[in-house]
C-alpha cells in the first residue's frame, strides 16, 4: 500500500504511467571488458540453458511490404541499425566460472549479411510458402553464447510484393524495442534509398551501460529498502493461482497459445473512464482491478497477485535503445473482505503506484527473496499477466513507413504465451476497448477461454453501472451466456 508515499511521489508515478515524465539523464559509467548481464538477462539466460534453447522468449515480426523496394537499399538500413545497437550483435558466453557475460560481435564481420533472401515467386502458393518459411525462422534455437540475438528475412514473393521477417530473442528486446526499431529501420531506408542522411541522432549509450548500472544497484540502501517492500508487500498472497483448467497442466510447457477476441463497447468504456476519474485512477487501474476480481472469483483465491509490465527506461540515455529495459511487477491485491468495486479500484490504484515507486528491484530478485516453489511447469510468482496500452493496439506505431511501399503486419501463426493466460487491451479511437486473450493451450480450450473473455465483459459492464456492487455480487454470465443455460436445463428437464 501507499500510505508511506508523499504527494509529490503520487504525482511522479501518476506522470510516469501517463508517459508524460522525463527519465533521469545520468553520465554512462565506464564499461568493464566482460560487462555483467542485466538481472532479467541473467534470468532469460539460465532458462534457456535449461530449456536448451527453448522458443519460449523468441519473439518474431513479420510485414507484408507491397511496391517497389529496394532490397539492397533495406540490406544497408539494417545494417546501420544493427551497427548503432550494439545489443543486437551482442553474445552471452560464459567465463571460467560458469557465469555469463556480454561480448559484441564486431559490425564488420557480423555475417555476410544480416538479410537472409529467399525468392518464393514460382511457388505454387507464393504467400503459403512465406507462411512456412516465417514459422521456420520463428522456431530458430538461437546458440545466445555464439551468435547475436537477431535474424531478418525478405522473401520476395511476385512483383513489388515482399515479406519481411525479423526474430529477435527476448534477451536483447522488448516491446517498446519493436517501435524503436521500426522507426530507425523506416528512416535509414529513406536515407539510403534516397541517398541522404537517416538523421538519427546519436546513442548517448549502449543496453551494456544499463546493465551495468542496474547491476550496481544492488546492495544499496535504496535497493535494499525497495527490495523490502516486496517482501512484506507480497508475503502472504497466494504463490500460485490455479486457474480452472480442462487439461493437466504438463510437466514442460510447450508455450503454444491460443486467441480469444475481447471487445468492451464504447458506452461501458466511457462509463469505465468516469469512474476511473473520480477515483484518481487510470483506465488501466480500472480494467485491471476487474481482471483481478474475476480471478478471485474462478479460483476462490482473495490473495493474488498478476503481472504487469514496466518500461524500465529510467534515464533519459536509454529511451532511445533496443533492448530487454521492461521489467515484471507482480501487483498484489487483497479481496477477502468481499469490497464494493469502487474500493477495488481505490486499492489497485494504491498498488500500481506503490510498485512503480520501487519498480528498480528486478522481478528475479523478487523471486528469490520470496522462494516460491520453483518448477519448469510454471512462471514463479505469477502466472498471469495483464497490459492494457496507451494507445491502439497493433498499429502504426510499430510498422515500417518506407515511401512508395504500403507496410501490413502479417501473421504467421505461432502464437506463444509464458504464461497461464495474458490479457491485453488497447483504447480504440471510437471509444471502444478491444483486446485478446492469449492462453496456454496446454491448459486451456478454446472454448473456455472464450467464456472467460464474456465473463470479463460481462463483468466490466456491470460495475459500470454500479460501481457499489461488491465482489460477490458482480454477475458473470452475460445475456447470450444465460440464455444458453436455460435453454439447456429447459432441455435436461423438460
Amino acid at each position: 500500500m501507499t500510505g508511506n508515499l508523499s504527494d509529490a511521489a503520487r504525482v511522479l508515478m501518476e506522470r510516469r504511467l501517463a508517459g508524460l515524465s522525463a527519465p533521469l539523464r545520468e553520465t554512462p559509467a565506464p564499461r568493464p571488458e566482460r560487462p555483467p548481464l542485466a538481472p532479467a538477462q541473467r534470468r532469460l539466460w539460465f532458462i534457456h540453458a535449461l530449456t536448451r534453447g527453448g522458443l519460449a522468449y523468441n519473439v518474431p515480426t513479420a510485414y507484408r511490404l507491397r511496391g517497389p523496394l529496394d532490397a539492397e537499399a533495406l540490406e544497408r538500413a539494417v545494417r546501420l541499425v544493427v551497427r548503432r545497437h550494439a545489443v543486437l550483435r551482442t553474445c552471452y558466453p560464459a567465463d571460467e566460472d560458469g557465469e555469463p557475460f556480454q561480448r559484441v560481435l564486431d559490425a564488420d564481420a557480423y555475417g555476410p549479411t544480416p538479410v537472409a533472401r529467399h525468392d518464393l515467386g514460382s511457388a505454387p502458393d507464393p504467400v503459403a510458402a512465406a507462411l512456412r518459411l516465417a514459422g521456420e525462422e520463428a522456431d530458430h534455437r538461437f546458440r545466445l553464447d555464439a551468435e547475436g540475438p537477431l535474424r531478418v528475412w525478405l522473401a520476395r514473393l511476385g512483383p513489388d510484393d515482399y515479406m519481411l521477417g525479423i526474430v529477435v530473442h527476448h534477451i536483447a528486446f522488448d516491446r517498446e524495442s519493436l517501435a524503436i526499431l521500426a522507426g530507425e529501420l523506416s528512416a535509414a531506408y529513406r536515407a539510403e534509398a534516397g541517398a541522404g542522411a537517416p538523421g538519427l541522432p546519436p546513442l548517448e549509450a549502449q543496453y551494456a551501460d544499463f546493465a551495468l548500472w542496474q547491476s550496481g544497484l544492488t546492495g544499496t540502501a535504496e535497493y535494499e529498502r525497495e527490495l523490502g517492500f516486496w517482501r512484506e508487500n507480497l508475503r502472504d498472497l497466494a504463490p500460485v493461482l490455479e486457474l480452472p483448467a480442462d487439461h493437466a497442466r504438463p510437466k514442460e510447457p510447450t508455450y503454444r497459445a491460443g486467441e480469444a477476441a475481447i471487445l468492451v463497447e464504447a458506452e461501458t468504456a466511457d462509463r469505465l473512464r468516469a469512474l476511473s476519474a473520480e477515483h484518481g485512477a487510470t483506465l488501466f487501474m480500472t480494467c485491471r482491478a476487474a481482471f483481478q476480481g474475476l480471478l478471485s472469483r474462478y479460483t476462490g483465491v482473495p490473495d493474488l497477485a498478476v503481472g504487469c509490465p514496466v518500461n524500465g527506461r529510467m534515464r533519459v540515455a536509454y529511451e532511445g535503445l533496443i533492448g530487454f529495459f521492461a521489467n515484471s511487477l507482480p501487483i498484489g491485491v487483497r479481496l477477502g473482505d468481499d469490497p464494493a468495486f469502487g474500493t477495488m479500484v481505490d486499492r489497485a490504484r494504491e498498488a500500481l503506484l506503490s510498485a512503480h515507486a520501487h519498480q528498480n528491484v528486478p522481478f528475479d530478485r523478487i523471486v528469490r527473496e520470496l522462494s516460491p516453489h520453483r518448477d519448469l511447469s510454471r512462471n514463479p510468482l505469477v502466472q498471469v499477466w495483464f497490459d492494457l496500452d496507451a494507445g491502439d493496439t497493433g498499429t502504426a506505431a510499430d510498422l515500417l513507413d518506407l515511401p512508395g511501399v504500403s507496410a501490413e503486419y502479417f501473421a504467421e501463426g505461432r502464437v506463444r504465451t509464458r504464461f497461464d493466460a495474458e490479457m491485453h487491451l488497447g483504447e480504440r479511437a471510437d471509444g471502444t476497448v478491444t483486446g485478446r486473450l492469449l492462453y496456454a493451450q496446454d491448459l486451456f480450450e478454446a472454448a473456455t477461454a472464450d467464456a472467460f473473455c464474456e465473463h470479463y465483459t460481462s463483468f466490466l459492464a456491470a460495475v459500470a453501472g454500479d460501481p457499489g456492487l461488491r465482489l460477490s455480487r458482480v454477475p458473470l454470465f452475460s445475456a447470450r451466456q444465460r440464455s444458453t443455460l436455460l435453454d439447456d436445463w429447459s432441455v435436461g428437464t423438460g
